[in-house]
């Protein structure tokens, strides 16, 4: 069937175009985009007027929880919520039970994405960095590679040992892999509960300190320097973070990062005394260290933002906050956060907006995403987003079963009306898409 997506405003970063018109599917594909689209013989006209026509988002740091922690989330419900949260494309970390560290898990993976039961989207892999995530021996990079990762991650496993980080750099250099760095020194983080500081001496918690995830990004990134070999840091949340990958993408580095919306909006302050729905790692951080990430984001220092979805069940969520555990669950509102607090405060414009959220998350992992162009992507990929639809976020209307978030009963502007893949996954209730049906 032919879809029009009809009078929007397409906001394309991989080539620059920010213009009103229109965009063509035909039988699950783009064919065409601009401002005098052939209508012939449409199944289906979106009406877009007033709303942002952008490439499908792309999410480099998603928990999908299985295999081993199906209570938490399965792959069914993340990726109804990420079409809900306008993705067409989520990178599952591997930090599953066990780990994404072989090619019959990553098989699995893939299989249950397939299953027409899911909400549709692209599941893209990301395996062990070493073998059951261990931090003792590397994984076997070449048939992860071959089976379809697309990185390999130390995610929810930091490495310790610079000489194992420096081994599988070499490694993945060859293979022209990247690896997804998850910064933190545990000698220094390990026992803590909030960031380091005022709040931590006043609640009487452990802190954990700036250092600690400042030191395992030096690291990381000259032995990146070293080697040659790409990397990605993931959420950095502290200006002395956005200050040394500055500096060392300026030496030269293969280096680049993201970001959770969280490290962009909230501090510490904002933090209500011993809410476990506010604990995450890296912990919120101060109004200076928020300032220069918005900064950092502003001249593209941080190259893209990730909602780093980390779901959790009720029960563990509600127990002593020293006991629970960290993050967030975010698939479902990322884009309308970034929204409100970047893109309407003037802090990006839409069009970077939308490159931090889809076109560089893809470039960094060379996925087949992130693009409007015809012929770029095997199947449509396309977002649809009502850029000043006010509502308030309602974790018991979300598609996750992670229920752990800060942003609870904010009031937000932005939201994802329109998510396809191929074909129609998700459409807003309050989204009227065919009012000009043919027949």
């Amino acid at each position: 069937m032919k879809v029009i997506l009809k009078g929007g405003r397409i906001l394309n970063p991989a080539t620059d175009l920010d213009i009103v018109g229109s965009v063509c599917i035909e039988d699950g594909q783009i064919t065409d985009v601009g401002p005098d689209v052939d209508e012939t013989g449409a199944g289906a006209e979106y009406d877009c007027r007033g709303l942002w026509i952008t490439p499908g988002l792309v999410d480099l740091n998603c928990h999908l929880r299985e295999p081993g922690n199906e209570a938490r989330e399965t792959i069914q419900s993340a990726t109804l919520a990420a079409a809900a949260g306008g993705y067409t494309t989520i990178c599952a970390m591997p930090n599953t039970q066990p780990p994404l560290d072989s090619p019959a898990l990553i098989d699995f993976l893939l299989d249950r994405a397939a299953s027409p039961d899911t909400g549709g989207v692209f599941v893209q892999p990301i395996g062990a960095l070493t073998k059951g995530l261990n931090g003792r021996e590397p994984a076997s990079y070449a048939s992860l590679k071959r089976a379809g990762v697309a990185a390999v991650s130390d995610e929810g496993s930091p490495t310790q040992n610079a000489a194992l980080l420096q081994r599988a750099m070499e490694h993945c250099l060859q293979l022209d892999l990247p690896i997804l760095i998850h910064a933190d020194e545990l000698s220094l983080s390990a026992g803590g509960s909030i960031n380091e500081g005022g709040m931590s001496a006043l609640l009487g918690l452990k802190g954990i300190p700036r250092s600690a995830e400042e030191v395992a990004i030096m690291r990381a990134c000259v032995l990146a320097l070293n080697t040659g070999c790409r990397i990605h840091i993931l959420r950095v949340s502290t200006w002395g973070s956005v200050e040394t990958i500055r500096q060392f993408k300026y030496l030269g580095a293969a280096v680049s990062c993201d970001v959770a919306p969280h490290h962009f909006c909230l501090t510490e302050e904002d933090m209500p005394e011993f809410d476990a729905h506010w604990k995450t790692t890296p912990p919120l951080r101060t109004m200076v260290d928020l300032e220069l990430v918005q900064q950092g984001l502003s001249d593209g220092t941080i190259d893209c933002i990730a909602s780093d979805h980390s779901p959790y069940a009720d029960h563990e969520v509600e127990v002593p906050f020293e006991e629970a555990p960290f993050g967030f669950a975010g698939l479902e509102s990322t884009l309308a956060v970034t929204l409100t607090h970047l893109t309407h405060r003037g802090i990006l414009s839409p069009l970077e907006t939308i490159r931090r959220l889809s076109t560089t998350p893809a470039e960094i992992l060379r996925l087949e995403a992130g693009n409007l162009k015809p012929g770029t992507s095997p199947v449509a990929q396309v977002t649809v987003i009502n850029p000043n639809l006010e509502w308030t976020f309602d974790v018991h209307r979300t598609f996750s079963k992670g229920k752990n978030t800060p942003f609870q009963g904010h009031r937000l502007m932005g939201k994802a009306v329109l998510t396809l893949v191929g074909t129609e996954n998700y459409r807003d209730p309050g989204f009227e898409p065919e009012r000009y049906r043919r027949s």
